[in-house]
């Protein structure tokens, strides 16, 4: 999933900010962000011959407000090179943005607003209402907003969604400009901003959402486009004219088409140091977790009692099969998380109709009866590994890798295989499902996997890095890969931002899940219902094991560089 890169944002880019450090926007006397006292403040240095008047007019909304200022100040007097201190609720709406956005480098516009990730211990929903909002007073309809249980109470990770037609204009949260050939029109009832579009020849609403918003899933471009009817008074989907104007809410446009020019881009800070695999921990342990299974058959497609129907878990289960067999022939050590009790060796044809008992291979098995359990039981069984691995065998971190393999259902027309790996930012800080059914499991226990932040940004880069490397060699076995971007952190369910939960809950550190194909495209499925396409995924993916045993990278999870 990796449409966007972390630092850069979807409307304007800035420094990242750490608690308690101030940094600025590429020069040394513009202003800087950081907490005190359990608020957000501006420091700001003084130009020549300024004083608290002077710079009251140069940053305040108010600037008869300068006395306040100075007494923040301790009424010091100015000198050169030493900042002043100003309260965020004071800066005039242009810095109070850019305040924001300095501090808070990865919130980023989604569909349902500008989404805040809160990442500071000291922060509040009301100091978030009046930072974003210009006021308090929407404090309980932000909570409601949010579904918030406890809104007294933020935890790091939390997403804090705020309506874009909550946030003054003048923060420049909303594009200024869209790329061509998009236009930009605000509507003038509702206040609302869209993306205008001509239809040209040969277009269809699909192609139109496809090609803006860089969503893929079928289900939610079918959803957008019915979304986009109602918005243009179009009944049939099948029969918008060429040269029909089309209006998208702005939020959707994917960041290639922006045009932020409300502040200036900067330079993305350097990826974390990272290591490679390293000889002298032993080999490399590669967790293979082939998706869904049992009652669950995944993505299903092609005519019922014709050669070309395909049932997700059978094709990505032989390709597991292949894919273990491969590395433990070249002295790899592999665990899988499923097993079928009845296909113990890859097959030439795989079944197009039978649901199997396969199990997750927790202690006891777990068949899989269920699709939230099982998900659920595959992440404590990795966890357990990751645990058993490191602590018992000594097993360095950067020696374990995880590949779950998934076949994809996106709209028709695409084709080729993609990687996702975990966004740092769609991490949670814990992982906790209850119910007497984990704990009869061994694995399960303790029932309770803990997150850092630190060690969901460094899962993020050695995970894509990996990713990078499954690409090329898929490449390199003349496999298709998908469209413009087929390494990424994130997919669209119902319009917001997901991660599959095996990777979102996952601790080891070089995390991938693998969609080998398209299989709501004929040519895709037609391809990975044969066996010599299986046998070269599979061979793709080990070549990526040993690429990044040699030249890969694992993050180096606060060591040296070796």
């Amino acid at each position: 999933m990796g449409k966007f890169s972390h630092s850069v944002l979807l409307l304007c880019c800035a420094l990242a900010m750490a608690s308690g450090a101030a940094l600025g926007v590429g020069d040394e006397n513009a202003p800087k962000a950081f907490w005190l006292q359990g608020q957000i403040v501006a420091a700001v240095k003084p130009l020549p011959n300024e004083g608290y008047i002077q710079i009251a007019r140069r940053m305040l909304e108010a600037p008869e407000r300068y006395l306040e200022i100075a007494a923040f100040n301790n009424n010091r007097p100015l000198q050169k090179g030493r900042s002043v201190r100003i309260p965020l609720n004071l800066l005039k709406p242009e810095q109070r943005g850019n305040i924001l956005r300095m501090l808070y480098p990865e919130d980023e516009l989604t569909e349902k607003g500008w989404a805040h990730h809160v990442t500071n211990p000291l922060e509040t929903l009301i100091q978030l209402t009046e930072a974003y909002t210009g006021s308090k007073r929407r404090f309980r309809a932000l909570a409601q907003f949010n579904s918030l249980k406890n809104p007294n109470v933020l935890r790091a990770g939390t997403v804090i969604t705020i309506p874009l037609k909550w946030i003054p204009g003048a923060l420049g949260f909303q594009p200024k400009a869209l790329r061509a050939p998009l236009g930009l029109l605000k509507d003038g009832a509702s206040g609302r901003i869209f993306a205008t579009y001509t239809l040209k020849k040969n277009e269809t609403l699909y192609s139109v959402i496809l090609r803006f918003t860089d969503r893929e899933r079928a289900d939610e471009v079918r959803r957008m486009a019915s979304i986009m009817m109602r918005l243009n008074g179009i009944a049939r989907e099948n029969a918008v004219p060429a040269g029909r104007p089309l209006r998208m809410p702005v939020e959707w446009i994917s960041e290639d088409y922006l045009a932020q020019k409300t502040a200036p881009r900067h330079k993305a800070p350097p990826p974390p140091v990272v290591r490679r695999p390293s000889p002298r921990y032993g080999p490399v342990h590669v967790i293979i977790d082939p998706g869904h299974g049992g009652v669950d058959p995944g993505a299903v497609y092609g005519k019922r009692g014709t050669k070309n129907r395909v049932y997700e878990h059978e094709v990505v289960y032989d390709i597991a099969l292949r894919l273990s067999g491969l590395l433990n022939a070249k002295g790899y050590r592999t665990h899988l998380t499923v097993r079928d009790p009845v296909q113990a060796k890859p097959v030439r044809t795989v079944a197009t109709s039978r649901l199997g008992r396969e199990m997750v291979q927790v202690n006891p098995p777990y068949i899989i009866s269920n699709n939230d359990v099982s998900v659920n039981m595959r992440v404590f069984l990795i966890d357990a590994l990751l645990r058993r691995l490191t602590r018992r065998n000594k097993v360095a971190p950067e020696n374990i890798i995880l590949i779950s393999i998934h076949g994809d259902a996106l709209a028709p027309s695409l084709r080729g295989s993609m990687v996702y790996f975990p966004d740092h930012r769609l991490r949670v800080p814990e992982f906790r499902p209850k119910g007497r059914v984990y704990r009869l499991r061994k694995e399960a226990v303790p029932s309770i996997i803990r997150f850092t932040a630190k060690q969901g940004k460094d899962s993020h880069w050695a995970s894509k890095r990996f990713g990078e490397n499954i690409i090329t060699a898929l490449k390199a076995q003349g496999l298709r890969v998908g469209g413009r971007r087929p390494v990424r952190s994130y997919y669209y369910r119902n319009g917001e931002r997901t991660l599959p939960a095996v990777l979102r809950y996952s601790r080891v550190p070089t995390s991938v899940l693998v969609e080998v194909g398209n299989l709501n495209n004929p040519a895709d499925r037609r391809a990975i219902l044969h066996s010599g396409t299986r046998q070269r995924i599979a061979k793709g993916l080990a070549d990526a094991v040993q690429r990044y045993r040699g030249k890969g990278a694992a993050v180096a999870l606060g060591k040296k560089a070796g």
